[in-house]
């Protein structure tokens, strides 16, 4: 599992750099949160909340939600990380904003 979370944080990383370039923003606080607690974690503290990350809008406008913090947590390499409900809520919301046509 630890190897797991290593990508995980690796990629989710990644995605957030990514998206700045895109869109021209950032989650710097999703990023400090990776940081500080992990990318597990930090990715759980958004999904309690039942909001969309940060730049999921932005990133909709221009056809990238696979960026999206919800297109790395629905990933099968890394669902398992996640309970249930956190990852039916991100299934749900890409599938609401049109991710899987």
């Amino acid at each position: 599992m630890a190897k797991d979370n290593e990508l995980f944080n690796k990629i989710i990383i990644e995605k957030i750099l990514e998206c700045e370039k895109v869109i021209g923003e950032k989650d710097a606080k999703l990023l400090q949160n990776i940081e500080k607690f992990g990318g597990v974690e930090a990715c759980r503290n958004v999904l309690k909340r039942r909001q969309y990350s940060k730049c999921f809008n932005k990133l909709k406008d221009k056809g990238r939600l696979d960026l999206s913090m919800e297109a790395v947590v629905v990933d099968s390499r890394f669902s398992k990380l996640f309970d249930d409900d956190e990852v039916n809520f991100c299934f749900e919301t890409l599938c609401d904003n049109g991710y899987f046509n």
